[in-house]
């Protein structure tokens, strides 16, 4: 039988997605994506339609991502 190991990081962002304290991170978010997409042995992660899992609810704080 094959397995697959899932993983999810969740964590507190110190601003807003939109705050430029963290905009330099929030635009490599893409760059970083595609390169999990196409790495060998990726099978799959956790995304909205906009690409990311940035705007997928975890809690009621804002803040978590």
């Amino acid at each position: 039988m094959t397995f697959h190991l899932a993983q999810i990081n969740i964590g507190r962002i110190v601003a807003p997605l939109d705050d430029p304290r963290i905009s330099e991170f929030v635009s490599q978010l893409d760059a970083i994506n595609a390169i999990a997409d196409r790495s060998p042995g990726f099978v799959w992660r956790l995304q909205s339609s906009s690409g990311n899992a940035t705007d997928v609810p975890y809690n009621d704080d804002p803040l978590f991502s």
